[in-house]
């Protein structure tokens, strides 16, 4: 494989249903993340994809499905928005707000330090937010970490990955 081609299994270049994969931005446990172009409407989303070992499983899929459900479920200024859930020739995706800027961890890393007072309490108000969103739709994030708050380039704060949220019953 030459320098220029992309990784066995790397989606850049591929075509999702109305999605143009762009690039790879990063990868968990059960998933990729790409940028993509949605066609339809001419803007770029995260396109969040299960991995292809995981697809095969029932239960993994019904995880990612169910994390698309938990995120899909609650609209907030703080919390990464959910477009879509799909799949296409057997890839199983997660359309999402693409959110330019970096995680949490990143900037730390960047930095080499902590942030200062103001900027961490502006960072912990607007995840708390997000968070007491979520728990008024009965859904418990279960994976809050810096991976998964997204801040851009202006300040704004964003929480993304319910990928183990639980909704609780409501009894």
């Amino acid at each position: 494989m030459s320098v220029d081609s992309p990784a066995e299994g790397d989606l850049t270049g591929r075509e999702l249903g109305d999605y143009r994969v762009l690039r790879r931005l990063g990868a968990g446990g059960m998933a990729e993340v790409y940028l993509a172009e949605q066609r339809s409407l001419g803007r770029q989303v995260a396109l969040k994809t299960l991995q292809p070992t995981l697809a095969r499983d029932g239960s993994y899929v019904l995880r990612f499905q169910q994390e698309a459900r938990a995120a899909a479920a609650l609209v907030h200024a703080n919390i990464v928005q959910i477009y879509e859930v799909g799949c296409t020739d057997g890839t199983y995706y997660i359309s999402q707000e693409y959110i330019p800027g970096q995680n949490l961890k990143q900037l730390l890393t960047r930095l080499g330090h902590g942030v200062g007072a103001v900027q961490a309490v502006n960072i912990i108000r607007q995840v708390a937010a997000a968070l007491h969103k979520a728990a008024e739709q009965k859904i418990i994030h279960r994976d809050v970490k810096p991976e998964n708050i997204m801040i851009t380039p202006g300040g704004e704060v964003k929480v993304a990955d319910f990928g183990l949220a639980r909704m609780e019953s409501v009894d």
